[in-house]
């Protein structure tokens, strides 16, 4: 579930939906907002997300659990730069948790008709993340906080055309987050990525996004992690003028979010080996002149793969 409130910021900017699990959270990932639109030079964003991630998955000898909460307060910066280039800071900081949020999900998924997974299997609200492979074994069940990666980001835009904005955008990650509390991996990352931006139907914006996110490859004994791994989203933000041909007063814009992410490392584990995919349903209502109220829900439609339920509030205000 993720909820938002938003001020002076673009209100046909994407959703977006964190995903996160101990194992992908020390890796560049691509945040939607980057691709909003600034109405202002300077933009200040404050937001804070959780997600709860529940596997438990076994392959011959080999063992995974992840069960407990992630929390994320980020503080994030944009500078306008011209009408074609735009800078963006993010700063997360994380909080690793046992959470409270197992028996509403469960709620959520027994009224969507949705698989519960591996969290049938587990205690509720506790925090066990273990890992064994070959007889290593690596665990912890404290609760951690401190500061992850920073990112910084740019978009330039460089082709428009016939309703079509082409975007290049980069991300890089510096390795400001603990290796020991999993809030990093100690290496410079970066997000290479092309955005397609469609605006030929009115009220009607499609992002087109493909990116290959880079990563520092070490030697791990327990996981190893990938020089290369891929995305794809296609991102529609809709307000619909017309109801049966008549003409409404519409406050509502319609956000529908799919996303496909390769793993980022190569593991036994289906859970963190196979593709992700993110599909999310959400809206804007607009209160008043430059104030919006964002809501929404996803789920990962392989329900093991990544978080299965998230939860982020953030508001912008100009400086």
């Amino acid at each position: 579930m993720v909820f938002g409130l938003s001020l002076l910021g673009d209100a046909f900017a994407p959703i977006d939906y964190p995903s996160s699990n101990p194992f992908n959270l020390k890796f560049v990932q691509f945040d939607n907002k980057v691709l909003a639109n600034r109405l202002n030079k300077n933009n200040l964003n404050v937001s804070i997300q959780n997600s709860s991630f529940a596997v438990k998955e076994s392959v011959k000898d080999n063992l995974l659990i992840l069960d407990g909460e992630i929390t994320e307060l980020s503080i994030n910066y944009s500078r306008k730069v011209s009408e074609k280039l735009d800078f963006y800071l993010k700063i997360p900081i994380y909080s690793f948790s046992k959470g409270f949020l197992d028996q509403p999900i469960e709620e959520w998924h027994e009224l969507l008709g949705l698989s519960d997974g591996s969290r049938e299997h587990l205690s509720k609200d506790q925090l066990q993340y273990k890992v064994q492979v070959n007889s290593i074994k690596e665990v912890f069940q404290d609760s951690f906080i401190g500061i992850g990666d920073i990112q910084i980001s740019s978009k330039l835009n460089f082709y428009s055309k016939n309703y079509n904005d082409l975007n290049f955008i980069t991300i890089l990650e510096l390795p400001s987050g603990s290796q020991k509390k999993n809030f990093g991996n100690g290496y410079l990352d970066g997000i290479v990525a092309l955005n397609l931006r469609n605006t030929k139907i009115d009220n009607l914006i499609i992002d087109s996004v493909f990116g290959l996110s880079i990563f520092n490859e070490k030697n791990n004994q327990i996981i190893e992690e990938k020089n290369l791994a891929s995305f794809s989203k296609i991102l529609l933000s809709w307000q619909p003028e017309y109801f049966f041909s008549k003409e409404i007063n519409n406050s509502l814009i319609y956000k529908i979010n799919f996303e496909i992410f390769e793993p980022q490392v190569k593991s036994y584990f289906k859970s963190l080996g196979d593709v992700f995919y993110i599909f999310g349903l959400g809206a804007t209502y607009r209160i008043a002149a430059n104030k919006y109220f964002n809501f929404g829900f996803s789920e990962d439609i392989k329900v093991n793969s990544s978080a299965d339920f998230s939860f982020i509030f953030g508001f912008d205000f100009k400086i």
